[in-house]
């Protein structure tokens, strides 16, 4: 009967893992799929909730394996995980060994304390370690314009595969914070059963208590450490805030913004023009691996909003047509010692751009004519900059706006 149910729930998981190929495909009509893929977990949902983000069908999902996983041990981990079935398989290569990790701290329930707490405080820290985003990262490779890319849209996936072939388990017992979200749920919910069921003797009910009050401290020690990390951490990100660059329309502001992105690549599968692009430290270090804005040969077309429909954590909000079309991005600027005006009349820019915001303006002193942008106007699409033809570098150029208040 044991082996009927290992062989029922390992074809469960394969066809769950089946689906999950299949919502991570790159298909048209799939395009908004991986959104729900991530929201199903319950680390993600709760955090992003918590953090103010988006609440989804997906998030729907997630809530539902959250409340399933009140009343069965890790169910999603041993039904519903695709990374956890591969990690498994992989597993299964190595020589069958004695763990080096057993008796290690758990430090899984650490990071979520930390990241929950940090998502009360409008920074969820680590919610980009959930499994389901690494793995969501991976299906990126297509997308990917050079190696770096790639090493980015593989790089949590390797390192998990790695970890697994070397160390079992580890992860998967340790330090998943999907698996030890799961595990605090259970541990929640059969510590209130107990306290609800009439005790035995009033000796038990102390001894609970006594066994209870440690692990109290260390979560109210974790919960503590999130906040004042949260803070910190957005008080850095404010700081580097000046320095970043131009993230998807959207994007939350910038100190919010590199907390509660999960760095799964979702906008970056969507966007049709392929403008945009994963950080490799650009935008300062807590800006690594989100999504930043390049108009290298396209610019934000003003009638998509892919990528604000795929963000699954709410780092960027789901604008409409018309409410991204308002949405300012940043704003371009003309370098006339490269524009090539004053040399052939060159007014490409002007042709290119979707929203008239640059015209041709005289000034009366220097008795010449320039292009000049309207900020009222221009909402930083990069049409001008795409199309720019004074070569890799360009004479107008989209920039972020500093807002001083």
């Amino acid at each position: 009967m044991n082996r009927e149910r290992q062989n029922m729930r390992l074809y469960v998981r394969l066809g769950c893992l089946l689906i999950t190929i299949l919502l991570l495909l790159p298909l048209p009509f799939w395009v908004y799929s991986s959104r729900i893929f991530v929201q199903a977990s319950p680390f993600v949902t709760i955090c992003t909730i918590l953090a103010g983000g988006a609440l989804w069908l997906g998030s729907i999902l997630g809530l539902l394996f959250f409340i399933i996983s009140l009343f069965r041990k890790r169910f999603f981990c041993r039904h519903v995980c695709p990374v956890g079935l591969i990690l498994d398989t992989v597993s299964g290569i190595r020589p069958s060994v004695k763990p080096w990790w057993k008796g290690s701290p758990l430090i899984g329930r650490y990071i979520v304390f930390l990241t929950l707490a940090g998502a009360i405080a409008g920074y969820p820290i680590f919610l980009w370690m959930d499994p389901l985003a690494l793995l969501n990262s991976a299906f990126n490779v297509y997308k990917a314009s050079n190696l770096s890319s790639v090493i980015i849209s593989i790089s949590g996936m390797v390192i998990l595969l790695l970890l697994s072939l070397t160390s079992g388990n580890l992860w998967c017992a340790c330090i998943c914070p999907l698996g030890a979200t799961q595990d605090i749920l259970d541990d929640t919910a059969s510590f209130c059963r107990r306290f609800i069921k009439k005790p035995e003797t009033d000796a038990k009910v102390k001894n609970g208590y006594k066994e209870l009050l440690p692990s109290t401290r260390r979560v109210f020690m974790a919960i503590a450490a999130g906040v004042g990390l949260a803070i910190l951490t957005k008080k850095v990100g404010h700081a580097e805030s000046r320095d970043s660059l131009l993230r998807p329309p959207g994007a939350i502001k910038e100190d919010e913004f590199t907390g509660l992105c999960l760095r799964c690549g979702n906008c970056v599968r969507a966007c049709p023009s392929g403008i945009i692009h994963p950080d490799t430290g650009s935008s300062g270090v807590l800006g690594f691996f989100t999504p930043v804005l390049r108009f290298n040969k396209e610019y934000c077309n003003e009638n998509c909003n892919a990528c604000t429909m795929a963000c699954p954590s709410g780092a960027l909000k789901n604008l409409n047509l018309e409410q991204k079309k308002r949405y300012v991005i940043g704003i371009a600027r003309v370098d006339m010692s490269l524009c090539l005006w004053g040399m052939s009349d060159c007014n490409t820019c002007i042709r290119a751009c979707p929203f008239e915001a640059i015209k041709i303006t005289w000034d009366e002193e220097a008795y010449e004519s320039y292009p000049a942008v309207d900020p009222l106007k221009c909402n930083g699409c990069g049409a001008c900059e795409a199309y720019c033809p004074t070569g890799d570098i360009k004479a107008i150029r989209v920039w972020k706006q500093i807002k001083t208040n």
